[in-house]
């Protein structure tokens, strides 16, 4: 009887920290918003990571620094065999803004250098990158240029 007790107790434990442990698939479990496809089509295939922060669903992407001038940042985003996937993006970023490399953050985000490898941020929600997932709306970079215009 008592064994029986704790096997149940245990599953019924275990219920609710499997929940917590569940990774979210970058195609199935998040849902690109028509702006966000139009600008990044090849957003599934560069999709590293997903998960819950806060409630909101965060997708991680790498990308390739290609240019960091004048409060610009340009890069090319990295699929997971770390091949370029679409066109360069260029955001722009506030002077406090700050990014992580190579599991580090660099502050200022002008530090960051041409070949330098970034992680980057996307909430489901909305469209902005961001150094972390959670990060306030006045961080993210904002797309300047997606590669389909000249700036």
């Amino acid at each position: 009887m008592k064994t029986t007790v704790k096997l149940a107790a245990a599953i019924l434990i275990g219920i609710p920290l499997a929940g917590v442990a569940q990774e979210l698939n970058c195609t199935k479990d998040i849902s690109y918003g028509k702006e966000f496809l139009t600008k990044f089509p090849d957003a599934g295939s560069a999709c590293q990571e997903a998960k819950v922060v806060n409630g909101e669903k965060w997708v991680r992407f790498n990308a390739q620094v290609k240019q960091n001038k004048d409060g610009r940042l340009t890069v090319d985003f990295l699929n997971k065999a770390e091949e370029h996937t679409g066109k360069p993006m260029t955001f722009a970023y506030t002077p406090d803004a700050t990014l992580t490399l190579e599991n580090k953050k660099v502050k200022p985000a002008s530090d960051v250098k041409e070949g330098d490898k970034v992680v980057l941020w996307v909430p489901e929600s909305r469209f902005g990158l961001y150094a972390q997932p959670g990060a306030a709306e006045s961080k993210h970079f904002a797309l300047v240029s997606d590669g389909s215009t000249k700036e």
